[in-house]
């Protein structure tokens, strides 16, 4: 499957845009399309097989490294696929947070409460696209498990892709400190 390089946040915009000019129809239609997309992705995170991924492994994994992999198969598995998912639904996320109160102002209560319910597994399933970020987030609430988690990280990805390295996102930044 190719990468959507940007289209599904282009696309959220669109259809935000739509919501906000005509709100009957446009509500429905991105209530519709967010509910599709989380329904896909749902699909693909029960169809990624974390055990597949351990058996291809370079090399053998740590138990914190399969831990990991364990937790996030999609993560491991697609990468590029699930780094265009989490700025998707980043997109989708935010879209929500000012469309739900606008639908509301516009009196089309049920696509604003429709929207509003679908805001809790768009939080969820961004945390399984982008495990760096929320397991740093846990860390710095101090959560030892994700530090561990954390630490595994890279090992995990390198055994896993086959290279030398993997960069984190986010990591050059770090490096130029």
């Amino acid at each position: 499957m190719r990468t959507m390089k940007g289209l599904g946040t282009i696309g959220v915009a669109t259809l935000l845009a739509c919501a906000l000019l005509a709100p009957r129809p446009g509500g429905w239609a991105f209530a519709a399309t967010e509910f599709a997309f989380l329904a896909w992705l749902a699909r693909e995170l029960r169809r990624s097989d974390a055990g597949a991924l351990t058996a291809r492994a370079r090399e053998a994994l740590d138990a914190d490294e399969a831990d990991i992999v364990q937790r996030y198969p999609l993560y491991f598995a697609r990468p590029a696929i699930a780094r265009e998912c989490a700025s998707t639904l980043a997109a989708v996320g935010l879209a929500s947070l000012i469309l739900a109160p606008w639908l509301t102002y516009k009196l089309q209560f049920a696509q604003a409460i429709l929207i509003a319910v679908l805001i809790f597994p768009v939080g969820r399933l961004t945390k399984l696209m982008s495990p760096v970020y929320a397991l740093r987030m846990a860390t710095a609430k101090g959560d030892r498990n994700a530090l561990r988690l954390l630490s595994a990280h890279d090992g995990a990805a390198r055994k896993l892709s086959g290279q030398e390295a993997v960069e984190q996102p986010g990591a050059e930044g770090e490096s130029r400190r």
